[in-house]
């Protein structure tokens, strides 16, 4: 049931005093006292990468100790740990994968050794093996078996804070609600002490809380729900950042607006809630200013979440707080001031304060771009106006990039020299969810200093890559990759499935050379 606002005072008095009690009850018996919803935290993405089985350490990986020392020395005591459903039970309604479940123990070890608190996160979308909870080939009783085995494992374990029943569940049909109230009776057979996380449906977007998850009221014997919802604060929602903060229709206040629907609902409803993934790209400092007023926001409505995403496998994700070349990421230092680790300056605001004050009086990124006529292509990305989303290259290989005027156009310089037997450099633009429907390839304005080939991968959202090898002149020209020219292991590039990005990589050159990048196209058909 819905705890009373009686329960809720008592509940905040526990908090005020000490925080997540351990302890308790016999597993059978009263449950923990609620978590501490207000806390701030991270996800440690990796186990719910690659394609299925996949191979672990090899496909996808759980958070090793660094992971969360380094969480822990940032105050993010709350972790939201991501996995796969069908890698712990990999036949429905039978016993847990041995190997998998270890890895998660591992895990919980891990974070218990350092003081920090576990969330449970089953990241499968309401699906197992793309077929829908609550259909003939998923039952409401196949999910229920999966939650009571997990919870009866881990009945006992206090550094786990709550058990999240599912990521994101979308497109269900309405099945949801009674999918997730058969895992909370079948969790509370074995275990009355730990919190039940319940995602809603839609994706759980916190904007849209009241439009889809309105009558999202479940029972629970233990009176131990939290409402988690999502947020993300680009155009669609999606977290994919397509476009330019400008491009997205940003504002300072949009997550503060975004999340007012789930909190007015939880105040209505006496519920307590959750944002299990939020997060901001790297690339823009009026994006962090955007995430400062949400995190204020959340703070007021004591609503805590957990940040989407850390974990060692995320490479130039823009998104990402793992540090690299062992220095923090710009998002980091707004999260830990609000996980309470770290102090505003008194006498200056903090630098993305003042970086993204600059901005706001800066030209429109968006004004820079151009749109071709008719039958040229579309232009989706101008190197010569906007810096690359990412670079990569091997240990002791040099890279440098800068924006200059060449043969009357600008243009991306891309200064890079081979170090190694095996050495590789490379320039990537990260799209996320590039539509290529109705285009028959790319073209790319570049020129080379000295004749090289030049790499083109492009990836798919599911992360299959397709490559081909280009000859590249040292005279300006618009190089057309056709997507029948792209191969990867299951044939050629498909233009209907969504780009996640494309990477240019030159061959090695050891004495050193330069790249000369413009106008990245769609080419019409």
């Amino acid at each position: 049931m819905i705890a009373s606002a009686g329960r809720l005072a008592m509940f905040a008095a526990v908090w005020l005093l000490g925080g997540i009690v351990s302890g308790g009850e016999p597993a059978g018996g009263q449950p923990l006292m609620p978590p501490d919803v207000s806390l701030i935290g991270v996800n440690l993405a990796g186990a719910e990468f690659g394609k299925l089985p996949g191979l672990a350490n090899r496909d996808y990986a759980y958070p090793g100790p660094q992971q969360f020392e380094y969480c822990q020395a940032k105050g993010l005591t709350l972790i939201r740990l991501p996995f796969k459903w069908e890698r712990l039970q990999p036949k429905l309604k039978d016993a847990l994968d041995e190997a998998e479940l270890k890895r998660l123990d591992a895990s919980v070890k891990l974070a218990s050794q350092r003081g920090l608190k576990i969330l449970l996160d089953v990241h499968n979308y309401a699906r197992y093996r793309d077929q829908l909870i609550g259909t003939p080939e998923v039952p409401n009783e196949a999910f229920a078996d999966f939650w009571q085995r997990l919870a009866a494992h881990y009945q006992d374990e206090t550094a786990i804070v709550g058990l999240g029943l599912m990521n994101e569940p979308h497109d269900t049909g309405g099945r949801w609600p009674a999918a997730a109230q058969a895992a909370i009776d079948a969790i509370r057979t074995v275990d009355r002490r730990h919190a039940i996380f319940v995602c809603g449906d839609g994706w759980s977007g916190a904007h849209s809380w009241k439009k889809i998850n309105g009558n999202l009221l479940l029972n629970d014997p233990a009176d131990n729900l939290v409402y988690e919802a999502h947020q993300y604060f680009d155009r669609d929602h999606s977290g994919t950042y397509k476009e330019s903060y400008d491009d997205s229709g940003a504002h300072p206040r949009i997550g503060v607006e975004r999340l007012r629907p789930f909190a007015e609902w939880l105040k209505e409803h006496h519920a307590r809630g959750f944002i299990g993934e939020f997060g901001v790209p790297d690339d823009d400092p009026r994006w962090l200013e955007l995430l400062d007023h949400f995190l204020a926001a959340m703070k007021a409505e004591q609503i805590g979440g957990t940040y989407w995403a850390a974990g060692g496998w995320w490479g130039k994700y823009p998104l990402s707080v793992e540090p690299r070349d062992g220095r923090d990421r710009p998002q980091m230092e707004v999260l830990s001031f609000y996980a309470g680790s770290r102090q505003k300056p008194k006498d200056a605001k903090p630098s993305y304060l003042d970086a993204a004050a600059k901005m706001k009086n800066a030209p429109r990124r968006a004004a820079e771009r151009k749109v071709l006529p008719a039958g040229a292509g579309k232009t989706v990305y101008d190197l010569g106006r906007h810096v690359e989303s990412y670079h990569y290259s091997n240990d002791g290989s040099e890279y440098r990039s800068e924006s200059v005027e060449d043969g009357g156009r600008q243009a991306r310089k891309i200064i890079y020299k081979h170090r190694g037997q095996i050495a590789w450099v490379g320039v990537g633009l990260y799209f996320g969810s590039l539509d290529c429907n109705g285009y028959t390839a790319f073209k790319l304005a570049l020129r080379a200093d000295k004749p090289c080939k030049l790499e083109v991968k492009a990836y798919h959202s599911d992360k299959a890559m397709y490559r081909a090898v280009f000859p590249i002149g040292d005279q300006w020209q618009e190089l057309a990759i056709g997507f029948d020219e792209l191969k990867g292991g299951d044939g050629s590039f498909d233009p209907t499935r969504k780009v996640l990005k494309v990477e240019l990589q030159p061959s090695p050159d050891h004495q050193g050379s330069r790249l000369y990048l413009g106008e990245f196209k769609l080419a019409a058909p």
